[in-house]
């Protein structure tokens, strides 16, 4: 392990101070930074190591940084930000908590990227692993920071499936996966990269974290458009054709062209993201030793995380589905296809930088108005209005009451925001609760 006595951690969200205790359990000192004052001077966690000796103050401080061996970042944290360029300049090392954890971790690990559908395939995959007799954690972006799991010493025998974002991966660099997936490449986070080349050569590093005889599957639509950036890569693809190692004929699980088993009635007879998704969790399920028939049993078992065109109840007719973990606009895309009837879409938030004009197409007979919330309302107003009625709202409850007022019995109001939720929310789990809460007391 490299030598670090002395590092900083730049941000302190979940990553970042999972980092730090990691750092501090192995005996480091530890200056930590971060741009939210508030968080600095209230939360429980930092106020802790702030009373244990640990150095904590604001990231625009001037700061040396001859004085320390290593700079940690957490995912939010842009190149662009003036410390990690400092740290570049310097050519100091620069790690995120993920390259920080592995490199005190052993064991298997599966990785999980995409732009949707990450943490669907993570938890399904860690369930069918528990399920059929292999100890399983699901870790990473997922909610549980892996440097939180490097204090616990019985890790040995665990499979790891850890989802791995781009921000997270653009700072991995050890050869520890030993199967990854990436299930898509949609418009995202065009607010930090440069364009969709930038944002896919971020999502395919996975590929270089692999160890020396890992396998990379990549879904056979994302490689098609994105290969060419990786022409030395050679993965194995899944899809729906018959040139991928796993595919499905839309009846059966399908391996180098033979049946491995039926697929439930929900999936049977259409593409979708679901079978998409399911595709993706058997290759690395099958990775590992687990067979067509234990993976299609335990399927049966598992409940998606909630948030995802999760249905919340009917009243009068109109059905409302919660899908605000729909942050992009493939996401609201692919809710919008995936539900029966006519749509009155509530969308909006903190804009990521895609236009919202592929919307208008497949929106035009199935949406029948948008009510936009956040700071990318008038952005949806301008891209769309010509072509669909949008209606700007002050609150998710003025959204709410306005896409009720005029939906119809049989048709859905879907919470689908295409954005993230930051302006008005904690996160997309705030938000979807608090949608649940309004409509279930309409």
């Amino acid at each position: 392990m490299m030598k670090r006595n002395r590092v900083l951690v730049v941000g302190l969200g979940v990553s970042g101070r999972a980092a730090v205790q990691l750092l501090l359990s192995q005996g480091i000192k530890v200056h930590a930074v971060d741009s939210n004052r508030e968080l600095l001077k209230t939360h429980p966690d930092i106020q802790a190591y702030i009373a244990s000796g640990v150095s904590v103050g604001h990231d625009s401080e001037q700061l040396d940084l001859s004085q320390f061996d290593s700079v940690v970042v957490s995912p939010g944290v842009p190149q662009t930000h003036p410390l990690y360029r400092q740290a570049q300049a310097r050519n100091m090392p620069l790690l995120g908590e993920i390259e920080l954890a592995c490199r005190s971790l052993k064991g298997t690990f599966l990785g999980v990227t995409g732009t949707n559908g990450k943490t669907t395939v993570t938890l399904l995959v860690t369930h069918v692993l528990n399920e059929s007799g292999k100890a399983a954690r699901a870790l990473g972006n997922v909610g549980t920071p892996l440097a939180a799991q490097c204090c616990d010493v019985a890790t040995q025998d665990i499979i790891f499936v850890v989802e791995l974002s781009s921000f997270q991966l653009e700072t991995l660099h050890s050869h520890i996966i030993d199967a990854a997936v990436l299930l898509n490449v949609t418009p995202d986070h065009l607010d930090r990269y440069k364009g969709m080349n930038e944002y896919a050569r971020a999502k395919l590093h996975i590929a270089d974290c692999l160890k020396p005889n890992g396998s990379c599957y990549i879904e056979e639509k994302c490689w098609n458009e994105f290969g060419h950036l990786t022409p030395q890569l050679h993965p194995k693809l899944y899809g729906y054709s018959h040139n991928c190692e796993i595919s499905t004929d839309l009846q059966s699980l399908v391996v180098d062209s033979t049946p491995q088993g039926r697929l439930p009635d929900y999936l049977q007879g259409k593409s979708s993201h679901d079978l998409e998704n399911l595709m993706a969790a058997y290759a690395l399920c099958r990775h590992v030793g687990v067979t067509a028939e234990q993976f299609l049993s335990a399927l049966a078992t598992f409940k998606k995380p909630s948030h995802r065109i999760e249905f919340v109840c009917a009243k009068n007719g109109i059905t409302y589905y919660d899908d605000s973990k729909g942050t992009n606009i493939d996401a609201v895309l692919r809710a919008v296809e995936a539900l029966p009837g006519k749509i009155v879409l509530i969308a909006g938030g903190v804009d990521k930088g895609a236009p919202y004009t592929p919307w208008e197409a497949p929106f035009s007979d199935k949406v029948k108005a948008i009510y936009a919330i956040g700071q990318a309302a008038s952005k949806i107003q301008k891209d769309l209005a010509h072509a669909i009625p949008v209606t700007l709202c002050a609150t998710l409850e003025e959204a709410i009451k306005g896409a009720t007022s005029v939906a119809a019995s049989g048709d859905n109001v879907l919470l689908s925001p295409g954005c993230s939720s930051f302006d008005m929310f904690r996160d997309y789990a705030h938000r979807g609760e608090e949608f649940q809460r309004m409509v279930r007391s309409l």
